[in-house]
């Protein structure tokens, strides 16, 4: 775009979001289905480029089912909203496949791709073009909103900033995607042979094509270049290979997450008793922990440490098998431990829920398992002493952030994004030059790895309650000046503006 044409739109194309700012759009406040670090980036993105004056829109999934029951809302009352409210800047793609999905990885997940990128190439991304007089900046997150997308913006030369929030990809059928005009798309398509078909590499075409990729972590750029993980399927070979190619021609950023303020804990909505960093944060955290344990079938006690496990039951990333070993047997020998599981199995497998729901029985109310509930996972945070994960690898990772946020320190894996925000917990009363970190780390990827890491992390929480507090505050101010949303969000139009020949979006 040159200068005087007028201003540029940024269209965030995504399969999911966290709560959207009720100034960009009538219907903003009904729709969200977050997961994880992508919907919440998603959410910040979206306010703070609408409390900018930027033209921002999201193209995303119409999970209805989903949204409903965040807002609490039933069919007939959600019929009527959508009948009597003009969005223009939230774009929902609808489908029956994907109305009733409680997420938007669940159910048939090329499927759903398949109908969200049919959708985009043929409506949304050139109505929202023509809106503009031309003038477009798409940004893409993760694999679904990537394939024949991303071709489609290349052919049509529309710039595209991709961020990869995580390594998957879909390899989707060619077959799946009819009602594409695929034939002037194939020079932009990364093709694969699945099973005896022929696919598009929704990851690898995103990124081939794409004018400039974020990653949302430096270590985890650098294990994808080092060739990290050679022995595990995490990282296709093309994936990889696009990675790097993009990375030798400059093309690559890296632009930590950084949560909104609207999930701080003065803010949750969730909480029993909201508080901040300059408020009395353990006798806060007490209150909350004592609902939380109500809530959830613990052992009602306002003396316990809690530890707290946020993440889905993942046995390929987030080592949910690890934890299951150790469970039992830590709590067992840290008489005042308690653990608590707040998560979902991976997809249609329930296996790890099962486990972790057997092992909450058979606590006596030392540990508790509860599938994902937003309300019950905020509360978790406030309550918990120490949040963690025994990640075998990860982009950027939310669960850290989140925590040290609400005043707990934060425990897992040397790795990715842990690697980059989890700081060694020291302390100028034991000898350090000064007070400093916000966690522990641990090196192995197994049993005792973890049981090394909240061990730490449990002997921090033993000490005196004035030490804690002052340790904590510190930890909840230095999070939100480390990671602040609105330095994330200048990071991003940056690049939006490098997109746009170098041209302000206003």
């Amino acid at each position: 775009m040159k200068a005087g044409i007028g201003k540029t739109a940024v269209l965030l194309i995504a399969p999911e979001t966290g709560r959207l700012p009720e100034e960009m759009d009538p219907l903003a406040r009904y729709i969200s289905c977050k997961s994880g670090g992508l919907g919440e980036v998603v959410s910040c993105l979206c306010e703070g480029l609408t409390r900018r004056g930027i033209e921002c829109h999201l193209a995303t999934l119409n999970l209805k089912k989903r949204f409903r029951q965040e807002c609490r809302l039933d069919e007939d009352s959600w019929y009527q909203i959508r009948h009597s409210i003009k969005s223009d800047r939230i774009h929902l793609v609808s489908s029956s496949m994907i109305s009733y999905l409680s997420g938007a990885y669940a159910g048939a997940p090329l499927q759903t791709a398949a109908e969200f990128q049919r959708q985009l190439v043929n409506a949304v991304v050139k109505n929202v073009r023509a809106r503009n007089g031309g003038n477009l900046v798409i940004h893409s997150h993760d694999w679904m909103a990537g394939g024949v997308v991303t071709a489609y913006a290349k052919y049509r030369h529309i710039p595209v900033l991709h961020t990869i929030h995580n390594v998957h990809t879909g390899n989707l059928p060619v077959d799946m995607l009819s009602g594409v005009e695929m034939d002037r798309l194939v020079p932009y398509l990364f093709f694969v042979k699945d099973n005896g078909s022929c696919c598009i590499d929704c990851q690898a075409t995103a990124i081939k094509n794409a004018d400039i990729i974020s990653f949302v972590g430096e270590r985890f750029l650098k294990e994808m270049l080092e060739d990290h993980f050679p022995d595990q399927s995490i990282v296709a070979g093309s994936v990889r290979n696009e990675i790097k190619e993009k990375y030798h021609h400059g093309a690559v950023h890296t632009i930590p997450n950084a949560p909104s303020p609207s999930v701080y804990p003065e803010h949750c909505e969730h909480l029993t008793r909201k508080y901040g960093p300059e408020d009395d944060v353990l006798t806060s955290k007490r209150e909350n922990l004592l609902e939380f344990q109500k809530r959830t079938g613990l052992n009602v006690n306002p003396d316990a440490i809690l530890l707290y496990w946020p993440s889905r039951l993942d046995s390929t990333q987030k080592g949910i098998e690890i934890l299951e070993d150790i469970a039992h047997r830590f709590v067992i020998d840290h008489g005042d431990a308690q653990i608590a599981i707040v998560g979902d199995g991976v997809g249609h497998d329930r296996t790890h829920e099962e486990i972790c729901g057997r092992i909450a029985w058979s606590s006596g109310g030392k540990i508790a398992y509860q599938r994902f509930d937003e309300s019950l996972s905020m509360l978790g945070f406030a309550a918990a002493a120490d949040v963690f994960g025994a990640s075998l690898y990860e982009p950027c990772g939310q669960i850290d952030q989140m925590g040290n946020l609400y005043g707990a320190t934060a425990t897992n894996r040397d790795t990715g994004g842990y690697h980059d925000k989890i700081r060694e917990l020291t302390l100028s009363i034991d000898g350090a030059s000064e007070d400093s970190g916000n966690g522990f780390l641990f090196r192995d990827y197994d049993a005792g790895g973890l049981w090394y890491g909240l061990r730490r992390a449990f002997e921090f929480h033993r000490r005196p309650a004035e030490l804690r507090e002052r340790q904590i505050k510190r930890i909840m101010r230095e999070t939100r000046r480390r990671y602040d949303p609105s330095r994330m969000v200048e990071q991003y139009i940056n690049v939006y503006k490098h997109l746009n020949g170098g041209v302000p979006l206003l």
